[in-house]
């Protein structure tokens, strides 16, 4: 039997090793093809990028021809061939060979798959090299094609590269399966010979043993199910109410806590260290609205109770647990209240959902404040429009007046305007969508000087000089929107600044973790902003000094966009202020464009 085992297992080890070897063969082939085309497509990329940018000169780097002649060594030179090839077949380059000496390309299979399609690969024998060869051709923009080529190891070539080793290892495998095979026979006759009543395994060959040990086979099997089925249920369990972000409270009718999760430990803050298992639920935390809404879950009553702790709020979910005794099955069963309310003599505790609601309470009041602040100011203007256009519609104004009025009018509607259009472009960017919008590159000089020209009737009203300074910073971004920064900051700067003051705006490079970024500095020397203002005055319809908000004019909204645009371009912004002094604001936006490109 132990002979029997081990030729068994010896075998199935050999036709094992064998199919893993064709296997290995077979991926590593694939990954070796795949890995070529890869890198003769991406080297193809770079070097397109190359002759659009730089030209044909691009193409000296990689002359091997060159590097003979300058006595360098041939290893040090490319080790791809690169062929440039005109629309018309007409070899332009060629790293390894003259290309006066070289035939016509166009019918080349390769190249006839770029022309046609844009990009093209074949293997074959290459007489010039004397050795099969993978090409990778790419049609460039202006109708020729760009070849790269490489040596192509054959699967023979990788099976003979693989030989030595395998084999070594082959034999390395074929001795330790014999002693293994041999050490798991052993092993698998032990266990007959020495037989466990208890969980032993059943032999037919030994028809003495078969009574007795299939009675002991049934019984062990019928508790390996059972206590199979009582692990996976209870793993089940943990597992769903461990990896709930929700707390969770299982508790009795004496409110002693019969189970609970992570979860329920950190909403509550209560002590990590503490196991509380068997301890009562006051022991997790002591506010009212927890106590009130499990007392009424033991009294019957399905709950729900809104815990404030600290800045955070929660909603606590209570129901009762309801335990029925089945007699036909002689087993307990869980049953959930089918109404609100369930008779007190039938609850045997309770379980108790902790959902965190923070982020929607928050979400909620902004939306409050946001429709509040809106509504508020859409309805000024209006008002104000309404009233004039009154007055003008009953006659009671002179025709001297009427131009006044009529300038009342069109200002109130120009902001109305104003509003609604910054409305519309914030309600786009909290879309995070960048449809319609095209980066470009960007002069920031002459963008802070076509600022400086359109504010140029603020600043006489207000006696507010601007002045800019440092480099043309050449940046990637979203013109119009990077255009809303520099207006809405100088704006800013304009209207809340003192009779006679001043706007600068430096413009400079920096870099931040090896990224470089455009700073557009605007400092003012106006009212300033408190350092508790400072945080909120990025918020929409926030306003420091709302007292003189209708003096100072604008929408509310100039800095609430400053913000988005900057994270649209994934750039950051820093705030410096001294009330009664000024106010510095410092817009960082990354030179390149998030976008990727060639």
């Amino acid at each position: 039997m132990i002979k029997r085992i081990f030729k068994n297992t010896f075998w199935v080890s050999m036709v094992t090793l064998l199919i893993a070897y064709v296997i290995i063969v077979g991926i590593l082939y694939d990954y070796f093809d795949r890995q070529i085309k890869t890198e003769l497509k991406t080297e193809a990329e770079y070097i397109a990028c190359g002759i659009e940018s730089v030209g044909e000169d691009y193409l000296d780097s990689f002359d091997q021809n060159q590097y003979v002649n300058d006595k360098v060594s041939t290893s040090q030179a490319h080790k791809n061939r690169i062929t440039w090839v005109d629309s018309d077949g007409t070899v332009l380059f060629d790293s390894d060979v003259d290309t006066e000496k070289m035939e016509n390309h166009k019918d080349r299979e390769e190249i006839q798959s770029a022309l046609k399609d844009g990009e093209g690969y074949t293997v074959r024998f290459s007489h010039t090299l004397d050795e099969q060869t993978i090409y990778y051709a790419v049609e460039l923009p202006d109708g020729s094609v760009l070849r790269v080529s490489s040596a192509y190891n054959t699967v023979v070539a990788i099976i003979m590269a693989m030989m030595q080793p395998t084999l070594f290892l082959v034999l390395l495998i074929i001795v330790l399966s014999y002693f293994m095979s041999k050490s798991v026979a052993k092993r698998i006759v032990a266990p007959i010979n020495n037989m466990d009543l208890m969980y032993g395994e059943m032999d037919e060959e030994y028809e003495e043993l078969v009574p007795l040990l299939k009675r002991i086979r049934k019984q062990n099997i019928l508790i390996d199910e059972q206590m199979d089925d009582l692990k996976t249920q209870q793993a089940k369990f943990q597992a769903l109410t461990e990896h709930m972000r929700e707390g969770f409270l299982v508790l009795d009718k004496k409110e002693n806590v019969m189970s609970y999760n992570k979860a329920a430990v950190e909403l509550l803050g209560a002590s990590k260290d503490i196991d509380y298992t068997g301890h009562n639920v006051i022991q997790f935390d002591r506010e009212r609205s927890l106590r009130e809404a499990v007392d009424e879950a033991i009294d019957g009553v399905r709950t729900q109770r809104t815990l404030e702790n600290g800045d955070r709020i929660y909603r606590i979910v209570a129901n009762p647990i309801v335990i029925q005794d089945v007699v036909k099955d002689e087993t307990v069963e869980e049953q959930a209240p089918k109404a609100d309310t369930v008779p007190k003599d039938q609850v045997e505790g309770a379980v108790v959902i902790i959902l965190d609601e923070t982020e929607k309470e928050k979400r909620e009041q902004l939306r409050r404040e946001f429709t509040s602040n809106v509504s508020h100011e859409l309805k000024t203007p209006l008002t104000s429009i309404s009233g004039v256009a009154e007055i003008i519609m009953n006659g009671i104004v002179k025709q001297e007046d009427i131009p006044g009025f009529a300038k009342n009018i069109y200002e109130e509607a120009a902001r109305l305007i104003d509003l609604v259009n910054d409305i519309i472009f914030l309600s786009k960017l909290d879309e995070d969508s960048s449809i319609g919008y095209q980066p470009e590159m960007i002069s920031l000089l002459d963008m802070a000087k076509e600022v400086k020209t359109r504010l140029k009737m603020p600043c006489q009203e207000k006696d507010v000089s601007i002045h800019i300074v440092g480099e043309d910073v050449q940046m990637e971004g979203v013109a119009s929107m990077v255009e809303e920064v520099v207006y809405n900051l100088c704006d800013n700067g304009i209207k809340y600044n003192k009779e006679g003051g001043k706007v600068a705006v430096t413009l400079r490079k920096v870099t931040e973790n090896d990224i470089p970024y455009a700073a557009i500095e605007v400092a003012d020397t106006g009212i300033g902003i408190a350092q508790d203002d400072q945080e909120r005055v990025f918020e929409r319809f926030y306003r420091v000094d709302k007292s003189h908000s209708k003096a100072i004019g604008g929408t509310g909204l100039g800095l609430s966009i400053v913000k988005h645009v900057v994270l649209f371009h994934h750039g950051h912004i820093k705030i410096d202020s001294v009330p009664g002094e000024g106010t510095t604001i410092t817009v960082f936006l990354p030179i390149h464009y998030a976008v990727e490109s060639c």
